[in-house]
């Protein structure tokens, strides 16, 4: 009973202390803060380390004290967490107390600085080196090794570890250890390159699309050149027949082109031919117009292969017309 009186009324003095000392912590983390440490202090004579290491860490948060984190190093240590309870002891000797704490609060700090000199022997070393690779990723138990720590000595936890390297285009290793207290190894990997990334072939970058023809399609001027030619010859068909109509009328219509009703038949022909021809005229003027247009264009082009264009006018009793292959 004597014990447990002392272990609270010293932590009753140091939170109220330590609340004076940092920010101010409120009332209720000061009352959360003595339980915690209360349960902590428990486990810690229970030696149920994790729950104790749990409880003091969650404390320090709330308020911070030397006092919360050396019994926090001391479950650290019973846990064989070494390298984590060495940085709970430096931090309480790089921290320092003040020379008007409680004295619990000195004689935390002492006790800091003679169990880490003590701890210091017991922990374990690895030096871990990877060869032919520039940019390896290594891991101890999980916990990523930074490039800064490779090919040199690394403080760890005495006992079993894993390491694993891994590197683009390698094949990964893996390798148990197993360090006494004190002990120190140094592991070399050397990676093999991985079979399947070295028969990977190369990307090549895809042939340059081919440069679009600008140029039109030289069919389309032979066949404007061929309407032409089919309009010309429509034109001089149709306009030779109707000369020829104008003087058989001429005869029987008197100068006001008032013909016998006979005739009929012969002016509605007349006139047909003469609308034929204009029109024949016509077409071929656009036509020889839209040819001429694509051969400037295609001028400075290669000329490509087309098929004949054939075509032939053909005229008929009231018709005109022009067929061809195109």
């Amino acid at each position: 009973m004597r014990h447990s009186f002392s272990f609270w009324s010293g932590l009753s003095v140091c939170l109220l202390w330590a609340g004076t000392s940092f920010a101010q912590p409120s009332p209720a983390d000061r009352a959360t803060a003595r339980s915690l440490a209360g349960e902590g202090y428990q486990a810690l004579q229970n030696k149920d380390y994790a729950a104790a290491a749990d409880r003091f860490s969650r404390a320090d948060a709330l308020v911070h004290a030397p006092t919360l984190m050396i019994d926090w190093a001391r479950a650290l240590v019973g846990l064989g967490k070494l390298v984590e309870a060495q940085e709970r002891y430096e931090q309480i000797v790089r921290e320092g107390v003040d020379a008007k704490a409680p004295k619990s609060w000195h004689r935390a700090l002492a006790d800091a600085g003679n169990e880490l000199s003590q701890l210091k022997p017991r922990l374990a070393w690895v030096t871990i080196s990877v060869v032919n690779v520039d940019d390896p990723h290594v891991t101890i138990d999980g916990v990523a090794v930074p490039p800064a720590a490779i090919g040199v000595r690394r403080a760890v936890n005495p006992g079993s570890l894993e390491i694993r390297v891994e590197a683009k285009g390698f094949l990964g290793q893996k390798r148990s250890l197993e360090l006494a207290e004190g002990a120190e190894e140094a592991t070399a990997f050397k990676l093999e390159p991985d079979p399947q990334m070295q028969k990977a072939p190369p990307l090549e970058a895809p042939p340059p699309a081919p440069l679009a023809d600008k140029s039109h399609d030289p069919v389309a001027m032979y066949v404007a050149f061929g309407v032409s030619a089919a309009g010309l010859a429509v034109g001089l068909v149709s306009g030779g027949l109707f000369l020829s109509k104008k003087s058989d009328l001429t005869g029987v219509c008197n100068p006001e082109r008032i013909c016998e009703s006979s005739q009929t038949d012969a002016v509605n022909q007349y006139n047909t031919l003469g609308t034929i021809s204009v029109v024949g005229y016509g077409v071929a003027v656009a036509g020889a117009g839209v040819g001429l247009s694509l051969w400037l264009l295609n001028r400075d082009a290669k000329p490509a292969p087309a098929k004949a264009v054939v075509i032939r006018p053909y005229v008929g009793y009231g018709s005109l017309g022009a067929v061809g292959n195109f």
